[in-house]
């Protein structure tokens, strides 16, 4: 019975207008944002540049840190993003005299040396962390700083460590170069691309054909039907949720052969082993749980509710989260517990390999929660077919009434 049930509603989605308009999103968002990518060569010496690299170096990580704390300072303005946007902050006299004190204390200079730094030109700032400031101590400075500044800043714990932006060396970009095609067997850095772009579409779309499938049978008024049915609450759900997955799933495997077609080509020319399986797998692994959740969270409102809420709501949190990714996270190696990790390049398998453990979590976590949703879903169905939880009709008293009479 449950093969059949699901069977029937994926053709019931592939009859679906909003499954098809998904489709062609989806097939736009790859056109425009990945269908002209050019398989990167190995860099050759006297490039005019070979991009840059974040550094791990602590003490620079501080100094840039501190340089861009003075410019403000000088300025009487910072910047922030506190949901994505940008947002001039101007301070009140004390806490613009708490910033001071906070960069006299991590630079350990006086309050003449501060004055000095805050007159020059931005090219001639020159300021580094104090001999004996502690990276912990850093932290906790800078933790402040951006609690002055409302958060958002550049001295927040996930935006800081971008300060440390450096030009990469011949010698460097050669052994970026080498992890993609020896670690990641060429494949695997452009299975992480594709995930970052195809990861914001669908952090939100899968919540429309959710909400499409569970309101179309209140819109043709098959729910008295569909509640009378013998098979199980969790049977329907689970059969539904898994149609909705495997059919979001079916395009975007396909979207990726192109890519996964010019790395095997290009392998060819240089002599070496494409990972065929690293799509699949960064498919499975990385955007599959995003999906999860949209689509359960999609059928839990719209079961709950009987209304389209749940776009509203996943749309909410869509927009939040693609806004607080951070700088780091989109360029890998600290995805932290977004809806959406991001990795915006084919390179720094070194970042992707220190932050893998966290990212696995974040993958479990959202899988898990979709699940649990999930159960949700099924227990607000079973309660509304015993004629529970009725917010726009009543089904159950109508029956009742029906057999009085």
């Amino acid at each position: 019975m449950f093969g059949q049930l699901f069977w029937k509603e994926c053709v019931q989605t592939a009859k679906s207008l909003i499954y098809w308009l998904i489709v062609i999103i989806l097939i736009l968002d790859f056109s425009t944002q990945l269908g002209n990518t050019n398989i990167k060569k190995m860099p050759e010496r006297g490039q005019e540049s070979y991009g840059t690299r974040v550094s791990n170096d602590r003490a620079f990580i501080m100094k840039r840190t501190l340089e861009n704390l003075i410019l403000e300072y000088e300025r009487g303005s910072y910047t922030t993003y506190p949901i994505g946007f940008y947002k001039s902050v101007t301070l009140n006299e004390k806490e613009e005299a708490r910033i001071g004190e906070i960069l006299k204390e991590a630079a350990g200079v006086s309050e003449k040396e501060l004055k000095e730094q805050k007159s020059m030109s931005d090219a001639d700032i020159d300021i580094g962390p104090a001999a004996d400031l502690t990276y912990e101590k850093f932290e906790e400075l800078m933790d402040e700083a951006d609690d002055i500044l409302g958060g958002g800043s550049s001295y927040a714990a996930d935006y800081r460590l971008a300060n440390a932006q450096e030009e990469m060396t011949y010698e460097e970009a050669v052994e970026e170069y080498q992890f993609l095609v020896e670690k990641d067997r060429l494949s695997g850095g452009y299975a992480r691309l594709f995930s970052d772009y195809m990861v914001i579409a669908l952090g939100f779309i899968p919540v429309f054909l959710a909400v499409t499938r569970c309101m179309r049978d209140r819109r043709a008024k098959m729910q008295e039907l569909i509640y009378c049915r013998r098979a199980p609450a969790w049977m329907i759900i689970v059969s539904r949720y898994l149609s909705i997955l495997i059919m979001l799933i079916i395009p975007v495997f396909l979207l990726s052969m192109p890519l996964l077609i010019e790395c095997v080509q290009f392998a060819k020319g240089i002599d070496i082993t494409v990972d065929i399986l690293a799509f699949v797998k960064y498919i499975l692994g990385w955007l599959l749980p995003t999906i999860m959740v949209s689509s359960a969270v999609g059928m839990l409102l719209t079961e709950l509710t009987d209304t389209a809420l749940a776009v509203l709501i996943q749309g909410i949190w869509w927009f939040v989260s693609i806004f607080s990714a951070g700088i780091m996270r989109i360029q890998g190696g600290l995805y932290g517990w977004n809806l959406m990790p991001r990795h915006n390049t084919e390179f720094n398998y070194t970042g992707f390999q220190d932050g893998f453990s966290q990212l696995a979590s974040n993958r479990i976590f959202y899988a898990s929660l979709a699940v649990l949703i999930l159960a949700l879903t099924v227990f607000v169905y079973g309660q509304k077919r015993k004629g529970r939880f009725q917010i726009r009709g009543k089904i159950m008293a109508d029956r009742k009434d029906k057999s009085k009479a």
